[in-house]
């Protein structure tokens, strides 16, 4: 009797009519899908979606010579959207699939379309390259002045260019080029504004997306400082920036004269929430106009500090160009840590070769080694003259000296008197980028490794060409990613 219980529970536990019948949920599905290129860019593309339900999408994008690419999903679940295609080269036809992902995040083929990109800006279609290698990096962003407009490029590894953004000239009289950008976490990029003919009056920060279009902007009438020359992201929608005032001096003492208009420098922070600046440090607190290597022009700049980074420490590393020097100010912003180079250095040189001279993008690297772009302007002839390199220097506290510990000197030697950059890579190569004085070629971009060797080198020729600030490496635009 027992068994036969058991034998009843088990038939009675396996009924058929006792098990909740499953529904598979049905595939979203693409009810149309077409693609656009943007009016003002011709390397962007927008795909239109609709969906016969609220469904995630991501775009995969390329061919067979370009590669494959994938967009980020989109955040939220909706049956129309539009999605927009970046890192594509000009006057090629790309291929697309929609995926559409559903509630259980399994992703599915759908609606399938192609289209054609554009050709490039006039000027960006002047410009000639000649290649030795790749990056190392999937992109490599750099600034381009033509006139009367400037531009930010960015190049694949490939050398194509694959993303540009156009600062149009507004006004002839007044015409501006861009310096110094970064990008935010969200994807977007914050850039300096230089103003009349690239000088630092009547400038501005922007922020822009990937896409061109304009999120935020602090302007001179915001503040009484003027942005200049470089700039950080914050955590919380902060933005450090480098900033200067014009203020009248009595420079008598010094065979001046009594209203001697010099720039003042400081270091400032942008909250973006409430559109507010702070100052977190100013030169007039801990530097002398006594102070002195350069000191000309009708508004003198006097320090003309061109770069600023966060370091290890949560220091502040300037570059005061116009000096030769390279100074840690404290997290606090209260008090100068250490001089190196320039009137009242606390170090001195191993050998005056290891000198540098109206120096650019100033690093403290991981282990306290300091990274500079030496552009070597008005370097005596007894340390080699005029020639530039990137220059890794190591601090002896102790001794109370800089030793060199690696530089990079392409050969022939090339001179840039100024901007340009050389930026430390995550896998130990370095970025360097140089604005020739020389026409041929008037800009250079390499990769080199700790040994010297160039992984990547880059001549970019154009008659146009004017200016050419700095370089940097990226891995997408706006969070697209390779796939194959």
């Amino acid at each position: 009797m027992l068994v036969t219980a058991l034998i009843l529970s088990v038939v009675s536990c396996t009924n058929p009519e006792t098990v909740p019948a499953f529904t598979p949920v049905p595939v979203p599905k693409v009810i149309q899908t077409s693609a656009t290129l943007l009016s003002d860019n011709n390397l962007i593309a927008e795909v239109k979606i609709s969906l016969d339900r609220d469904a995630r999408v991501a775009v995969e994008y390329g061919n067979s010579a370009v590669g494959t690419f994938r967009t980020m999903a989109t955040e939220s679940a909706a049956k129309d959207h539009l999605v927009s295609l970046l890192r594509l080269r000009p006057e090629t036809l790309y291929e697309y699939t929609v995926i559409t992902i559903d509630e259980g995040n399994d992703h599915h083929d759908n609606g399938r379309g192609s289209f054609t990109t554009g050709q490039l800006p006039e000027a960006l279609g002047r410009l000639e390259f000649t290649v030795n290698g790749a990056p190392t990096s999937e992109l490599v962003l750099f600034d381009f002045q033509d006139t009367p407009d400037s531009f930010y490029i960015m190049i694949d590894q490939d050398s194509n260019i694959v993303w540009y953004y156009r600062n149009e000239e507004t006004d002839p009289e007044r015409p501006t080029a861009v310096r110094a950008i970064r990008q935010k976490p969200n994807g977007n990029f914050v850039f300096w504004e230089g103003g009349p003919t690239g000088r630092f009056f009547n400038c501005c920060l922007k922020e822009i997306t990937p896409l061109g279009e304009l999120v935020d902007r602090l302007v001179n009438n915001d503040v009484d400082k003027f942005a200049h020359h470089d700039l950080r992201i914050l955590p919380d929608n902060k933005i450090l920036y480098i900033a200067h005032e014009i203020v009248e001096i009595d420079d008598t003492a010094n065979g001046g004269e009594p209203d001697t208009r010099v720039l003042i420098e400081s270091l400032r922070e942008w909250d973006q929430n409430n559109h507010t600046t702070r100052e977190i440090w100013n030169s007039l607190d801990h530097y002398s106009t006594d102070t002195r290597v350069h000191w000309n022009g009708d508004i003198v700049s006097w320090l003309h500090t061109n770069s600023v980074q966060i370091g290890p420490r949560g220091n502040y590393i300037l570059s005061l160009r116009n000096i030769n020097q390279v100074v840690s100010i404290s997290a606090s912003g209260r008090s100068v840590e250490w001089k190196l180079g320039g009137p009242d250095s606390d170090y001195g040189f191993e050998y005056p070769s290891n000198q540098f001279y109206a120096q650019h993008s100033a690093t403290e690297l991981p282990n306290g080694n300091i990274l500079v772009f030496d552009n070597g302007r008005d370097r005596p002839d007894d340390e080699g003259g005029e020639y530039s390199r990137a220059l890794e220097l190591t601090l002896n506290t102790y001794e109370g000296v800089a030793k060199k510990v690696w530089e990079y000197r392409p050969q022939p030697d090339l001179y840039a008197s100024s901007r340009s950059s050389a930026y430390r890579l995550e896998n130990g190569n370095t970025l360097i980028n140089f604005e020739s004085n020389t026409q041929d070629p008037p800009r250079v971009i390499v990769e080199a490794a700790p040994d010297g060797t160039e992984i990547w080198k880059l001549e970019m020729r154009s008659e146009s060409i004017r200016r050419g600030y700095r370089a940097h490496s990226y891995e997408s635009v706006a969070g697209e990613t390779r796939i194959r």
